[in-house]
C-alpha cells in the first residue's frame, strides 16, 4: 500500500510540472517548428531522481521545493548539464552463477546496460529509440548487393546504382527513389512513391539518416532498434518477477521496474503501443506515455503563431507538427 502511495506522489508531482515551464516551450517569432525534442528531458530527470534502493524508497521531495528550483537559471543550467543518470537494480549477495538467482541478475544487467544506452542518447539529443525499424533492416542498409545480382534494372538496382552502373556512395531513400523513378519512367509522384515503397527496401529519409547516425554512434550510448527495444522491455518484466521473498528486494526493484517503464514511455514523441505484458508496467508506460505526448502537443501550440507575411513555409510546417502532435496524443487516450 505504501508503495502504491509513493507511486501515485510521484505521478502526481509530475503531472503537476506545467509545460509552459520548460526552457523548450518559448515561442519562435519566425514562425519555425517548435523543437520539441527534450521535452521528456525533466520527465526522465522526476522519474529517476529518487529511486529506491535495498534499504528502502526515498521520500518524495515536497513540490514546492522543485519549482522553487526551477526558477534558478543557474540550477536549471547545471541540471541540464549533469551526468546521465542510471537505472541500478538490487542484487542478491553470495548468490552462485547456476542458480536462480543467477539468471535473474542476467536479466537486471541486460536492463541496465540498455537502459544505459537509452538514456545516454537521448541526452545526446538523439532518437533514443525507433520502435520500428529492425535489426535486419540496418543489416540490409550497410550490405550492397552485388551488381551482379541484378537480372534487370529495378528499383532496387536504381537505389543501389546510378543511370551508367556506377556505385552510389549511400543509397537512395524513398523520396529521392521516387523522384528517380518520376524521371525514368513519367510515373507520378504518388505511383512513384508506391513502387520504392512495395519494390524496394528504400528507407525514408529520417529512418535511413536515423540509421547511419546510430551506426557511428560509441555503443555505450548507441539508440536502440525495434529487437532491441523489445529486448529491453522483456528484461525490465524479468526484473519486476522478483525470485524471492526478500521484501526488500521485492520492493525495491518492482518500484525501479516501473520506473523504467514509465521513463520509456516518455521518451517517443509519437504514439506506440506499450511493450509489456505485465499490466502495472504497461500501465505506467501507457499512462506517463499518455501525459508526454499531451505535453508535446501543448509545446507545438505554443509554438504557433498567427501567420505571418513572410515565413508562410515554416508556418505551415510548424501547424503541421501541431497536428501531428495532436493525433498522437488522440491514439494514446483511446
Amino acid at each position: 500500500m505504501r508503495r502504491a502511495t509513493a507511486w501515485v506522489a510521484v505521478r502526481s508531482q509530475f503531472e503537476d510540472v506545467g509545460v509552459c515551464e520548460s526552457d523548450f516551450s518559448t515561442r519562435l517569432a519566425d514562425g519555425a517548428p517548435m523543437d520539441t525534442s527534450h521535452v521528456s528531458d525533466r520527465e526522465v530527470g522526476r522519474l529517476l531522481s529518487d529511486l529506491p534502493s535495498a534499504h528502502g524508497a526515498h521520500t518524495v521531495q515536497d513540490g514546492r521545493a522543485w519549482r522553487r528550483r526551477l526558477h534558478d537559471p543557474a540550477k536549471r543550467a547545471r541540471r541540464a548539464s549533469r551526468v546521465v543518470r542510471h537505472i541500478r537494480f538490487v542484487y542478491f549477495a553470495h548468490v552462485d552463477d547456476d542458480s536462480l538467482y543467477g539468471d535473474y541478475h542476467h536479466e537486471l544487467v541486460s536492463a541496465e546496460v540498455l537502459m544505459d544506452r537509452v538514456l545516454a542518447a537521448h541526452a545526446s539529443g538523439m532518437k533514443a529509440i525507433h520502435p520500428h525499424l529492425q535489426g535486419e533492416v540496418e543489416e540490409r542498409l550497410f550490405n550492397r548487393p552485388p551488381r551482379g545480382s541484378f537480372m534487370q534494372v529495378t528499383p532496387e538496382y536504381i537505389r543501389w546504382y546510378g543511370r551508367e552502373g556506377v556505385r552510389r556512395a549511400e543509397p537512395m531513400v524513398r523520396e529521392e527513389l521516387a523522384i528517380e523513378l518520376m524521371d525514368e519512367y513519367g510515373y507520378s509522384y504518388s505511383d512513384a512513391l508506391d513502387i520504392a515503397t512495395n519494390n524496394s527496401g528504400a528507407l525514408l529519409r529520417s529512418d535511413q539518416a536515423w540509421l547511419l547516425a546510430r551506426a557511428k554512434t560509441p555503443i555505450y550510448c548507441r539508440p536502440l532498434h525495434a529487437a532491441e527495444f523489445h529486448q529491453l522491455a522483456r528484461a525490465i518484466e524479468a526484473a519486476y518477477s522478483v525470485p524471492s521473498n526478500d521484501v526488500s528486494v521485492i520492493n525495491a526493484n518492482t518500484e525501479i521496474a516501473r520506473r523504467a517503464a514509465a521513463v520509456l514511455g516518455t521518451l517517443f514523441d509519437e504514439y506506440v503501443e506499450a511493450p509489456f505484458h505485465v499490466t502495472v508496467l504497461a500501465e505506467a508506460f501507457a499512462g506517463f506515455h499518455r501525459a508526454h505526448l499531451l505535453r508535446v502537443a501543448h509545446v507545438s501550440l505554443t509554438g504557433l503563431q498567427p501567420m505571418p507575411v513572410t515565413g508562410v513555409l515554416g508556418w505551415f510546417s510548424a501547424k503541421r507538427a501541431r497536428i501531428y502532435a495532436e493525433v498522437q496524443a488522440r491514439l494514446a487516450a483511446r
